[in-house]
């Protein structure tokens, strides 16, 4: 924008001003040695000029171009200054200056590198005699420090005065004015009414929108005026209105287009679906691998206070720079630096708390589950076939299946005549009475309410030759499992030295540890605890005592148990809470070094380093003593020669898992930035990058450890995982003991990336990479392809032509290029894992896919279109982008050949495509901005539509496409693809019908491919938000909503209409509360949609129409929603007091998040977590 032309880095220099230089400066080097730097020695600088009626601003430009001087001035005096043309050649700044500012009505002072520019003198004249009066004050920013240079002048005049280097200003006026202004670059302009005051003092804060942009891709920064591609920039002030915990959550709401994690839809398959990260120039992948080899991308760990802004890079012209990882996007984050003056000591603590719940507003209560079992008693033709059936049905229950729950046994002990009707009745009355007393002991004895604490201490100091900043993060956490909880610790130390004037050196280290404590023992999951509970039961009974859950092994079972004196399998699940605990240690570091050679002041050179170390080591001893040690323990034991053998020995089990990674970065890069008579600006940058990852994983189980000798017993391997029956008359067999996995990943390119401005009107931008890795085929002809961009903008409001006042800027610009995406798991060559053979001893090998000397980098190519404007003196800011997305060579599943020897087998290819279209919109509006109240309001929109247009798979059988659509996508729908039976309602009797292919009804053929159809996508095709920002005073409200919709989502709290199964572990079990309304007589079918209840014993009985019913498109809901997602309420506590007790500044802030969700359909509430409960925040931020 045209009264926008001051770069932020002025804005920085001028900073040197409120404290002077200091010569005692702080360098850094890799293990933080501190020296002395002492700066006496004086540079020549001399200036050429050849200019022509040039803006006397862009002329100070080019003098700092030249000389590396800052300039120092006020903004409403500049006004008055006439346009200058001058033509010579390397004369000396000072001789320069004096020919610059002939016949400017200014004097200028040389202070160091900065040239302060003042009102000339004037000669004084008689006139009038007018009332004058005079007020002075000084003017701070938004922590308490000094703001030089800033623009103080009485509204509706030209009268004004710059602040003095602590801020200060004294002005001298006519008294018929009575409204004083103040402005400084980047910040928001305050006015304040006179009155009768004599002393005003101002506190600026910053104002994102009216700072001149610039753009961070890691390789270079450039002004936003000047980018061609598309980006969106979250900067700290925006981020002080959040609880700094993870980047995923800071980011959501922020950046239009950008949903759990992904940027403008999915562009693969198979390989990465997360965008790259990179902070501080340097790309940062925080990479895992498991047994399997699965590779897992995570965020990078930073400590979160220290960023300063985060840019997402969305489109090829931005992004395209990164080669084979530009693909899904790029994140880059800036951390904090100091500033310039006294040294800055900044402490924060924030506390987080949650309330624990568990949604149980849509569960079968006791009362519900007590007439189950009351019809699954009255409908069972054993029990109600005279008295002898009835008992041999009860020691069959009793004795051949799983203990039964405390309703069925009472009914047992009814039908048998053990027990009155009135006794039964009472009995199962109070357990009716209970509720969810099983849900709320869990809570009561097992949970708690999440606690997170968050504190940060950083300290900075910087001069014009040293820049130094630490920082130290700690957090305390208490998840809602009673045991789980986790210890992190991160340092940030970074130093930046201007060695001389041509040469300026970085070096920092970032480590993190991290000590958690996980509990694996889950009370509501039956798998896992070991048991199936009801509502009604009890974790404690009334006296306090923990209770011990009846056997969940059938009775020939429990006495081979008793007889062969086999551990006992009782479960008292409070006990068990405590066992088997994972603990994990984590340590990462980060280490950098950087040097910026400057060979010209237009041409530098840049090299960097970055080593990257990060170990995690988890570690679990299953206790003898624990359920599920004992289990195992038993179950490989057999009877030998009259003898019990522990074919596993008893003792506990010790679980050991080791990760390691490393990788490095070195890149070195030639940078030109220069403006050629005023009007030509030219970027360039040419460099070479090299990047290695080595990722090493291995896990190994000892048993019989002892924890106190450190020692374990050895077992007989090949029998264990062979397999056999044991005592426990069931299959036991043993994984593998150990495992390991390595992984390496090699690149080796070249890159370069150029851009052409004229006059600040047109911009024309490319860039193009090449990349070699050890990751693609062995045909050469895939390793030499490059990836590359171009892209336009033109800044409309920059020309003549252009008359419109209330538009302060408009920009079009356009884009096109192709970025890259890899799967880091994939090789060239035939791989294979290798296993112990149980059968002949040694290893055997399974070929996991054949060669593929033609594996290559999937490509996606981006077209995208954008506009940018500010009207209304920046009141409104915004941008319209329209993209369209193509993705080739897509790493996708393809059926193998049969005659290779892979028929059943499904492996991986670049035979893919897909696409994404959509549009974005991001508009920023300040309602009110002029007075103590002010009003700012955002609005995000991202619309992006996903489909796959090529793919080579069909799903063998038709489970797979209704559980695993990712793996069988279809050709024309979403890659996110949801996939259910057309239903077709209830029949006359009650059983759930679908359509099949010819769109016949049946209740039985659901097998067919062809039945199952696309029902929508689970990614919302539609995301955004909703901002406000309210200020008054030193008072701040944020609200932020969050809105997604155009998706689906299934229902996975399905009534379970089949039960009584001998084969599951319970006869009634948890289900959804709507089998209340489940079918119970003829004519329920036009009321209802929940088939009737059949047990076990019915004739009737089939497993098929609990996979029909389970996966009908009734259970399928709609998804979209809006979330009130962060509330806060922030209070600046007043300058002058918290300086009576020694503080630079200080706020309290309160933050509720994900206060509320509502869906649109009402049924799918839950599962988008409107019942879940909010976390409440309390922070305190202190400035020293």
């Amino acid at each position: 924008m045209k009264k926008n032309r001051l770069k932020k880095l002025h804005f920085l220099k001028i900073a040197v001003l409120r404290h002077g230089i200091n010569k005692n400066v702080l360098l850094l080097g890799v293990f933080m040695l501190f020296g002395l730097w002492n700066f006496a020695s004086a540079q020549t600088k001399s200036v050429t000029l050849d200019v022509k009626d040039m803006p006397l601003r862009e002329v100070f430009k080019l003098v700092k171009t030249q000389t590396g001087a800052n300039f120092i001035y006020s903004e409403i005096e500049i006004q008055k200054a006439s346009n200058v043309t001058l033509k010579f050649e390397n004369l000396p700044l000072k001789t320069a200056l004096e020919r610059i500012f002939k016949d400017q009505p200014y004097t200028f002072e040389i202070q160091g590198d900065i040239v302060v520019v003042k009102p000339a003198t004037q000669k004084k004249v008689v006139q009038e005699e007018k009332k004058k009066r005079s007020i002075k004050g000084q003017v701070l920013d938004e922590n308490g420090q000094p703001i030089p240079g800033a623009n103080i002048w009485l509204k509706g005049t030209t009268t004004g005065v710059p602040s003095d280097v602590n801020g200060n200003y004294s002005l001298t006026f006519d008294e018929k004015y009575n409204v004083i202004v103040v402005s400084f670059v980047g910040y928001k302009s305050v006015e304040k009414v006179i009155g009768d005051q004599d002393v005003i003092n101002f506190k600026l804060v910053p104002d994102d929108e009216t700072i001149e942009e610039v753009v961070v891709t890691g390789y270079q920064t450039i002004s936003k005026e000047r980018s061609t591609g598309a980006f969106a920039k979250v900067s700290s002030q925006v981020l002080e209105m959040r609880r700094m915990d993870n980047l995923s959550s800071v980011l959501e709401g922020q950046i239009a287009g950008y949903s759990d994690g992904i940027i403008r839809g999915v562009s693969t398959m198979n390989a990465q679906k997360t965008p790259l990260y990179v902070i501080d120039g340097f790309p940062v992948e925080n990479t895992s691998i498991d047994a399997s080899g699965s590779v897992t991308e995570n965020a990078p760990v930073l400590n979160m206070e220290d960023i300063e802004s985060i840019t997402v890079l969305k489109d090829a012209s931005a992004a395209s720079i990164y080669g084979a990882r530009a693909a899904n996007g790029v994140i880059v984050i800036t951390t904090k630096k100091a500033k310039q003056g006294k040294t800055q000591i900044q402490l924060s603590g924030v506390l987080t708390v949650r309330p624990y719940s568990y949604y149980t507003g849509n569960l079968t209560n006791s009362a519900d589950i007590i007439e189950l079992e009351k019809q699954w008693a009255a409908e069972n033709p054993e029990l109600n076939n005279g008295i002898d059936r009835a008992l041999a049905e009860a020691m069959n229950r009793r004795n051949n299946y799983a203990s039964p729950s405390a309703g069925i046994n009472i009914l047992l002990d009814l039908y048998t005549n053990k027990i009155t009707q009135s006794e039964a009745d009472a009995k199962l009355s109070e357990l009716a009475s209970r509720g969810y007393s099983y849900y709320k002991d869990v809570e009561k004895y097992a949970k708690r309410n999440p606690f997170y604490q968050q504190y940060n201490l950083s300290v900075g100091k910087a001069t014009d030759r040293n820049n130094f900043m630490l920082s130290a993060s700690y957090r305390n956490n208490k998840e809602e499992d009673k045991y789980a909880k986790s210890d992190q610790i991160g340092l940030n130390i970074q130093n930046s030295m201007q060695v001389v004037s041509w040469l300026k050196a970085d070096v920092g280290v970032y480590v993190n540890f991290k000590n958690a404590t996980t509990q694996t023992y889950d009370l509501l999951n039956s798998y896992g605890a070991g048991f199936t509970a009801s509502p009604y039961d009890r974790l404690k009974d009334d006296d306090g005592n923990w209770i011990t859950m009846p056997s969940q092994y059938k009775k020939t079972v429990r006495d081979n148990i008793e007889n062969y004196g086999l551990y006992d399998v009782d479960i008292t699940p409070l006990a068990e809470l405590d066992k088997r605990l994972t603990k994990t240690k984590e340590f990462m570091s980060r280490l950098f070094a950087k040097l910026e050679v400057k060979i010209l002041p237009w041409l530098t050179y840049n090299t960097m380093f970055q080593y990257e170390y990060g170990v995690n080591r988890v570690k679990r001893l299953e206790e003898m003593d624990s359920y599920a040690t004992r289990v195992m323990i038993n179950k490989f034991a057999t009877y030998t020669d009259g003898n019990v053998v522990y074919n596993l020995p008893a003792g506990d089990i010790f679980y050991t898992q080791n990760h390691f990674s490393n990788a490095y970065n070195f890149r070195q890069q030639l940078n030109v930035d220069k403006v050629v008579n005023g009007v030509h600006g030219i970027t360039w940058i040419l460099g070479q990058e090299i990047r290695n990852t080595k990722l090493e994983y291995s896990n190994l189980t000892r048993y019989g450890y002892d924890n106190d000798l450190l020692m374990a017993q050895y077992i007989d391997e090949p029998l264990l995982t062979q397999g056999f029956s044991g005592l426990m008359n069931t299959w036991a067999s043993l994984s593998a003991p150990s495992a390991q996995r390595e992984m390496v990943n090699r690149f080796v390119s070249f890159y370069s990336n150029g851009a052409y401005s004229y006059d600040n009107r047109y911009t024309l931008s490319g860039s193009i990479r090449w990349d070699r890795s050890n990751l693609w085929g062995t045909n050469s002809k895939y390793q030499n392809k490059p990836l590359w961009s171009v892209g336009v903008n033109w800044n409309i409001n920059r020309e003549d032509f252009f008359n419109c006042s209330w538009v302060d800027m408009l920009k079009l610009r356009a884009s096109y290029g192709i970025g890259g995406n890899i799967a880091k798991n994939a090789a060239p060559y035939l791989t294979a894992n290798y296993y112990t053979s149980a059968l002949v001893g040694g290893l055997y090998g399974n070929i996991s896919s054949p060669p593929n000397p033609n594996l290559r980098w999937e490509k996606t190519t981006t077209v995208n279109v954008g506009v940018d404007f500010s009207m209304f003196t920046n009141r409104l800011v915004g941008s319209f982008e329209v993209y369209n997305k193509k993705s080739v060579d897509l790493l996708a599943n393809q059926m193998g050949v049969p005659t290779e020897g892979f028929g059943y087998s499904t492996l991986t290819f670049n035979n893919g495509a897909m696409r994404n279209r959509g549009f974005e919109l991001t508009l920023q509006g300040d309602l009110f901005r002029e007075s103590a109240f002010k009003w700012n309001m955002g609005f995000l929109l991202g619309y992006n539509k996903n489909k796959v247009t090529k793919i080579n798979v069909e799903a063998p059988v038709y489970f797979l496409q209704l559980d695993y659509p990712e793996a069988y996508p279809v050709e024309g729908n979403s890659y996110n693809g949801i996939y259910a039976y057309k239903w077709a309602g209830l029949s006359e009797t009650g059983e759930p019908q679908i359509y099949d292919k010819d769109g016949n009804i049946t209740t039985t053929d659901y097998t067919d491919l062809e039945a199952i159809h696309y029902v929508g996508t689970t990614v919302p095709e539609y995301s955004g938000s909703f901002t406000n920002v309210f200020n008054y005073k030193d008072f701040e409200l944020s609200i932020q909503m969050l809105y997604a919709g155009g998706h689906k989502i299934r229902n996975t709290n399905i009534p379970k209409i089949n039960m009584g199964d001998p084969y599951s572990n319970g006869i009634i079990d948890m289900t959804s509360k709507d089998i209340r309304k489940r079918w119970k007589q003829a004519g329920d079918e036009k009321i209802t949609d929940v088939p009737c209840l059949l047990f076990y014993t019915s004739p009737d009985f089939n497993y098929d129409r609990e996979s029909i019913y389970k996966g009908a498109d009734i259970h399928v809901w709609d998804a979209s929603h809006i979330k009130i997602s962060n509330i806060s309420l922030t209070y600046k506590i007043p300058n002058e007091w918290v300086k009576k007790i020694g503080f630079g500044g200080a706020r309290v802030q309160f933050n509720i998040e994900n206060l509320a969700t509502i869906a649109f359909d009402r049924k799918a509430g839950y599962l988008l977590g409107s019942k879940d409960k909010p976390n409440y925040v309390c922070g305190l931020y202190l400035n020293f």
